[in-house]
């Protein structure tokens, strides 16, 4: 399950985040097998002093018959894109895609949300081979920055007083990720991760772990990059907190073949990583574009 998370959260900014293994038996409710998912949804992400946002639900509930799976996403793009459009067979089908302020965030370190929504077509079977998932990962980027990092190892985790339950080690991690975010953040931070699945979707949920803020080893934290005449400088670190996602991939009735993809983020922008402007409207849709036709691409090429 190394790759399947990621990449399907290879799509924006916490892309390279995760690093699971294997799958374990198919579980039967997502909140009941995915505490970091049912704490997202229900309590909600820490955005500011003792200030919590909640995720939405996901757009798909499991368990819907045809009719109602497309009465949501008719319901979903009404204002922006035809249904036929939207589910296409194609690399260039559209993506839907919103970004949101966050209420009651610190105005020095506000928050955003960014929600993406599309339809990918292929075999779902894919979902289970890491070889295939390998390659959908490698073949694009997360906000145009590529990434590096690892997983921590279980003595990383205990001199941290963190420990895996017993039985969950195939399906939760904790992993380091350094990468820069429309080339002009270079974010290292360590995140926890957890995945679900049932027999129509699959759930994977992470964040940038609070614990780890000020930690000598795997500190989270942001720095600014600048270039001048040519040359690209690296400010220095400032501690960063309060960034989560989720990532559900829900097989559709129909069309036949297509898998029906949502993902929820909200995370802490500093005033420092963009300067005030207006950023992620202008950049940050062409990255999930890219990324999204990259995954349909790799899906298409095994149809």
């Amino acid at each position: 399950m190394n790759a399947i998370i990621r990449a399907a959260l290879a799509i924006t900014l916490l892309g390279p985040l995760l690093s699971v293994a294997a799958q374990p038996a198919a579980p039967a409710k997502h909140d009941e097998q995915n505490p970091l998912f049912k704490r997202l949804v229900e309590d909600g992400l820490e955005v500011g002093p003792k200030v919590k946002t909640k995720f939405p639900a996901p757009t798909m509930a499991d368990g819907l018959e045809a009719k109602k799976q497309t009465e949501i996403i008719k319901g979903l793009i009404a204002k922006d894109y035809a249904y036929d459009e939207f589910t296409r067979v194609s690399v260039l089908a559209p993506q839907l895609m919103k970004i949101r302020d966050v209420a009651g965030a610190d105005p020095k370190t506000p928050a955003r949300g960014v929600d993406v929504w599309f339809v990918v077509h292929g075999d779902v079977k894919l979902l289970d081979d890491d070889k295939f998932l390998d390659k959908l990962l490698t073949a694009g980027k997360a906000g145009g920055g590529g990434g590096k990092g690892g997983p921590l190892d279980p003595k990383e985790l205990a001199a941290r007083n963190i420990v895996i339950k017993k039985g969950d080690e195939k399906r939760e991690s904790y992993g380091t990720i350094e990468f820069d975010f429309l080339e002009k953040v270079r974010l290292k931070a360590t995140g926890h991760a957890m995945w679900s699945r049932n027999d129509t979707s699959i759930v994977a949920a992470a964040e940038i772990d609070p614990r780890f803020l000020n930690d000598k080893e795997f500190p989270n934290q942001w720095r600014s990059i600048t270039k001048d005449t040519g040359a690209v400088k690296i400010g220095d670190p400032n501690p960063w907190s309060g960034a989560a996602m989720y990532v559900k991939v829900t097989k559709l009735a129909e069309p036949a073949g297509a898998m029906f993809v949502e993902q929820h983020i909200v995370f802490v922008e500093p005033k420092g990583w963009f300067d005030g402007t207006n950023l992620l409207g202008s950049k940050l849709p062409i990255a999930v574009q890219d990324n999204v036709r990259t995954m349909r691409r790799e899906f298409l090429k095994k149809k």
